[in-house]
């Protein structure tokens, strides 16, 4: 598929190319023989409880009405002239972001913003989940995610009330998974349909990165500039049926794998009386690297498939440096993960949505076809890893 025209996010995307190592070119019939018998299996629609497996039916993500450059963001937190924040915003891939850089959120404390993120989430939420055009009678569960939250009641109760849904509806919310978030939560999801069969599972992933951005100060760690860098506000729903008469692909297994040890700690919310930010190791890109391809090709394996078996890869859009550590590890070319380099340059990091805006943009613009495997990576606090196998 071709890149985008776009000439600012041609230049975003400018990097040496990479030829497609063995591993992610499409193996011979004979080659691929076990793992074609799999998706066989797999592809008649059921798991090995008998249960048919979940679609994702329906996808939305907001798109903002308003958004900032780089530039502007520079300006407005006071980092303008800082010679490494100049060059952090210019050289992170992040072209434009949605983030509140008003002057009243900005000069409020971060226990004073609680109150305006819940009802932005809200707010985003509901445009989000509009555009699936839901049944409300057809759900049984819901299940929100935001990084952090201090709200009460949750935004899965206020989307049960704001919908009419049965008051009997499941409903749960799910905090400080951030950028990891995806995969864990239509993994939950997919569990909970288990309970409410022939019900669909509402999952809404919404985040204000915004309330974890401060003002530039004296003193300010290289860290929290990084991270004023690359984040940005965004929400996403997805509806998952056990219908095998919707579209959408099939979710065929997930698994969520933390690294642990000296990577617990690499992403983490630093608070402070009047400032915060959220704290991103500098190793980090090298532990995603790392990490994901014992993880993937494990994860593969155990499903009869390889690497070359994955028509379309999803992966985290976490910032430059793991998107291009990810890919280099695991041997994927620029084409392979331009959904994911276009959603941190028009989006930048959203966190705990950020995976399904990849989606999207992978379904929208590559038009996975029947038969076709997309893998799902993501990579959040922990560290976490999780891995998703979908069919078309």
């Amino acid at each position: 598929m071709a890149i985008s025209s776009d000439p600012k996010l041609e230049r975003l995307l400018r990097r040496p190319t990479r030829t497609p190592g063995p591993a992610t070119v499409r193996p011979t019939p004979r080659e691929s023989t076990s793992a074609t018998l799999h998706a066989e299996r797999a592809a008649r629609g059921h798991g090995r409880s008998g249960r048919p497996r979940p679609r994702i039916a329906a996808l939305s993500a907001y798109e903002p009405v308003t958004s900032f450059s780089q530039r502007e963001v520079l300006e407005r937190l006071g980092l303008a002239g800082n010679e490494f924040a100049e060059g952090i915003f210019e050289r992170c891939g992040v072209d434009r972001r949605a983030l509140d850089l008003s002057e009243s959120f900005m000069s409020s404390t971060l226990q004073g913003r609680a109150t305006r993120i819940e009802d932005e989430l809200m707010r985003r939420s509901v445009a989000a989940i509009d555009a699936l055009e839901l049944e409300p009678d057809a759900v049984g569960t819901v299940i929100t995610s935001s990084l952090y939250s201090l709200g009460c009641p949750t935004l899965a109760h206020r989307l049960v009330e704001h919908y009419g849904m049965d008051p009997a509806t499941d409903k749960y919310h799910v905090t400080g998974v951030g950028c990891a978030s995806g995969v864990p939560l239509m993994r939950l999801a997919a569990q909970a349909m288990a309970e409410h069969p022939g019900r669909q599972a509402l999952v809404v992933a919404a985040e204000s990165m915004s309330g974890t951005i401060t003002r530039a100060r004296p003193g300010d760690s290289r860290a929290k500039i990084v991270a004023s860098a690359i984040f940005g506000d965004g929400c996403a729903a997805a509806l998952l049926s056990d219908d095998q008469r919707a579209g959408g692909p099939r979710i065929l297994a997930s698994r969520v794998h933390q690294l642990g040890g000296s990577s617990l700690g690499a992403v983490s919310l630093k608070w402070e009386p009047e400032d915060s930010y959220l704290h991103l190791d500098v190793e980090l890109p090298d532990m995603a690297g790392a990490g994901v391809p014992p993880v993937a090709d494990s994860f593969l394996a155990d499903n009869g498939l390889r690497r070359a078996d994955v028509d379309h890869w999803i992966v985290h859009p976490g910032g430059r440096r793991i998107i291009t550590n990810v890919a280099d590890a695991l041997g994927l070319s620029d084409d392979d993960v331009e959904s994911s380099w276009r959603t941190l340059a028009e989006h930048g990091n959203v966190g705990t949505p950020a995976i399904m805006y990849v989606l999207d943009d992978t379904i929208r613009r590559r038009s996975p076809q029947p038969g076709d495997r997309g893998l799902i990576v993501t990579i959040g606090p922990g560290v976490g890893l999780g891995m998703m196998l979908l069919l078309w």
